[in-house]
């Protein structure tokens, strides 16, 4: 991966790092797996891995700092603005792609751009693949099954 992505994934090591203890391996894990998620998914569909990847470091991002749950993905993409603008690593058009993918992550039962649909869905993959014995929500069963097929995974 790029230098770039690997001063992001420092810089949002860092937010993980300030949190409390028992939160920090839920972020660690969720980030990382989403973000490798994304460039698995990106390599498949013939997308940017970089602006995947970097994506799903941020997907969340609003839930780290401040914390809280409610609207994140719409607070997330101004917080990531931030954090990419102040990288300075990240073109105007970079930026985004990647701020808008952060921005409809949530609505998983609609349909929006390429960059969009990947990082759904490897939220998606991140959620259902954490643990086998827990179901798949409402929200997810049905993009859930299009990556099983598209990723051959039944």
């Amino acid at each position: 991966m790029s230098k770039r992505l690997e001063k992001l994934r420092r810089e949002i090591d860092q937010l993980i790092e300030e949190k409390q203890s028992y939160h920090r391996a839920y972020y660690y894990v969720h980030l990382y797996s989403v973000s490798y998620f994304c460039v698995l998914l990106a390599k498949q569909r013939g997308l940017d891995a970089d602006l995947a990847a970097a994506s799903g470091m941020l997907h969340d991002i609003y839930q780290i700092d401040p914390g809280e749950l409610e609207k994140h993905a719409r607070k997330g993409a101004v917080k990531a603005e931030g954090i990419l603008r102040q990288l300075g690593t990240y073109s105007d058009e970079e930026i985004e792609i990647i701020v808008h993918a952060v921005k409809y992550h949530s609505a998983k039962r609609k349909f929006h751009g390429p960059y969009d649909e990947l990082l759904k869905d490897a939220d998606v993959l991140s959620h259902c693949l954490y643990s086998p014995e827990l179901s798949v929500s409402d929200k997810e069963h049905a993009r859930f099954q299009k990556l099983k097929a598209e990723l051959s995974l039944e």
